[in-house]
């Protein structure tokens, strides 16, 4: 049997979910319409190279082992070519690196940083991102969370669940970060519960979204 291809594992993996890993697709697409994005760092990709069907410079880090080469395989680099919603050609770095100790490209050169499943990645990857860049970010690992109580972070919008739209309107926003009985998370709460799963958490939202949207301030 021959080995499963990278453009395979990208397709089962990512595109058929929504096209894109839980709706990235969707919410890249909004992000490349309303913001001003070109470079674009993903701590943690794997092999979905989602991003670079949007944004012509993006950097991919993850620690396993042959990553670099799945992904400048030829056949992943021609669905890139084909399916880009840009006109230039598609520049692409891929480091096999722990992104915690990651230090390969400049501090403060990207326009978005992707936070996906991937541990605390705006706090290790936050000196890259620009002022004024933006952090796309779920809470599955509680990243989302950890953002919002962090003041280099202004929350900026929310991706619902159902399909995916942003909303940036403060007060529907808020309710993603506040506990049943009306509290918003702080830093304590939220630190109190890293070490545990997510659903055994002491301090959970009453409300959840795909994905958040944060802009760096300082």
């Amino acid at each position: 049997m021959s080995p499963i291809s990278p453009l395979d594992i990208y397709k089962d993996s990512y595109e058929k979910n929504s096209k894109g890993n839980g709706g990235i697709y969707s919410a890249l697409l909004q992000i490349s319409r309303e913001f001003t994005v070109r470079r674009v760092l993903y701590p943690g990709s794997y092999v979905d190279i989602t991003p670079s069907l949007f944004f012509p410079h993006v950097v991919y880090v993850d620690a396993l082992s042959g990553i670099a080469d799945l992904m400048a395989d030829s056949i992943l680099q021609e669905h890139i070519a084909q399916n880009k919603l840009y006109q230039e050609k598609a520049d692409i770095r891929c480091y096999q690196q722990d992104y915690h100790t990651f230090n390969a490209e400049p501090d403060e050169t990207f326009d978005l940083l992707i936070s996906l499943n991937a541990g605390l990645v705006s706090q290790a990857c936050k000196q890259f991102i620009d002022s004024g860049g933006l952090l796309l970010a779920n809470d599955e690992h509680y990243d989302a969370r950890r953002a919002f109580v962090d003041s280099d972070y202004l929350l900026v919008g929310a991706f619902n669940r159902e399909n995916r739209n942003m909303t940036t309107f403060e007060s529907e926003m808020s309710s993603y970060f506040k506990t049943a009985s009306g509290v918003t998370l702080t830093l304590a709460m939220v630190e109190s519960d890293l070490s545990k799963p997510p659903s055994r958490a002491r301090f959970r939202p009453s409300e959840s979204a795909a994905m958040f949207l944060f802009k760096k301030q300082h």
